[in-house]
């Protein structure tokens, strides 16, 4: 029986809950999987698997500004994140070690590698956009993220090879050489499309991501949300300690509980974050995306899908409920279901896992 440490970033939630359908998979092949993590992250897939062993891991833990410049903000705190990186790495050997692990699979945890054992890169984003200004920046940081990548025996990509079908557009660009093993193993999500035959709610809210950008989306949206008629759910991707919940309100809801509500609103008001991306497109559902300030990878995603006539995109700033869904009307949402079996994915790992000793 193999034994197989996953390990997902906590700058937010899409990292764990994409994780979802790959633990899934393993189980399916009767492997033994142990779960490392921190914060709200391990919380989460703590309660979708129970049964599995759990291992803290330092925390990233990044912050962002409330106002001013974010790329400024997180080069500030890049000391961190490197003693991070060494950290976990660390911590990973010594699990890897302590529990005879066959293989490692990393959603973007740059430190969870061993010298033991082969490897997996999970990540959507091989070509990281610089903001307007710091252009000059892409070719070393991007040169950089190649090197702590290729660190790695295996890069999987969560999206389709085909360009003109991709979710990632051009994130998931990468020199064609530079890696030994890439793979594109399909999108992942923890959601499938079900049919209903009405709608519970008019429009799903899910807030979630590093402070205190979450809590100032959050306010921003609900002020003027509240001042409607409308019927509307709230997912706040905060640790159920932290508040007080009420009928149509969830912290940490699981994937039941969230396919539900999205499933029953026939509109979702969200980040523009990849993970999120798949989610609307496996469930084929309309949005209105609304990036992370300064954020350029969630702003280029907002930009893709909103010049292509799918999602409705507006700023935070400038952030108007009315006229977003007035302008979501426009916007024909994910028409396409993309909640296929993950044969991708299934193919990817029997691969290597025939290939472990």
């Amino acid at each position: 029986m193999k034994r197989i440490l996953v390990a997902p970033l906590d700058w937010g939630l899409g990292h764990a809950t994409r994780c979802i359908p790959i633990i899934r998979e393993l189980i399916k092949r009767n492997c033994t999987v142990l779960i490392a993590g921190n914060g709200n992250s391990l919380v989460l897939l703590k309660a979708e698997f129970p049964q599995v062993m759990f291992y803290a891991l330092p925390g990233y833990e990044p912050t962002y500004p409330s106002d001013g410049n974010m790329v400024l903000k997180i080069m500030s705190q890049i000391p961190k994140f490197i003693r991070t990186i060494n950290n976990e790495h660390n911590r990973t050997e010594s699990i890897v070690q302590s529990n005879q692990v066959d293989l490692i699979i990393s959603d973007n945890r740059y430190g969870c590698w061993s010298r033991r054992v082969p490897s997996i890169f999970l990540s959507h984003q091989l070509n990281i956009l610089m903001p307007k200004g710091l252009h000059w920046m892409s070719t070393p940081v991007n040169f950089i993220n190649r090197h702590l990548v290729k660190k790695f025996t295996h890069c999987w990509i969560p999206d389709y090879l085909d360009k003109d079908r991709r979710l990632s557009g051009r994130l998931s660009d990468y020199p064609e050489g530079f890696f030994r093993d890439v793979a594109f193993i399909g999108p992942l999500s923890r959601f499938t499309s079900v049919h209903v035959s009405s709608n519970k709610y008019d429009v799903a809210c899910i807030f979630s991501g590093p402070e205190p950008q979450r809590s100032i989306f959050e306010r921003k949206v609900m002020d003027q949300l509240e001042k409607t008629s409308l019927r509307y759910f709230v997912a706040r991707g905060k640790s159920s300690a932290e508040q007080s919940t009420t009928v149509n309100e969830h912290s940490l809801a699981n994937t039941e509980e969230l396919q539900g509500v999205i499933s029953q609103s026939p509109l979702v008001i969200a980040r523009s974050g990849y993970s999120t991306i798949m989610d609307l497109a496996a469930l084929g559902k309309k949005g209105i995306v609304v990036p992370t300030p300064g954020q350029t990878e969630q702003e280029y995603l907002a930009q893709r899908w909103s010049k292509r006539g799918v999602l409705c995109s507006m700023p935070q700033k400038s952030f108007d409920l009315e006229l977003a869904l007035q302008e979501s009307n426009r916007y024909t949402g994910f028409t396409n279901d993309c909640s296929h079996s993950h044969e991708l994915l299934e193919r990817q790992l029997d691969r290597v896992l025939s290939q472990l000793n």
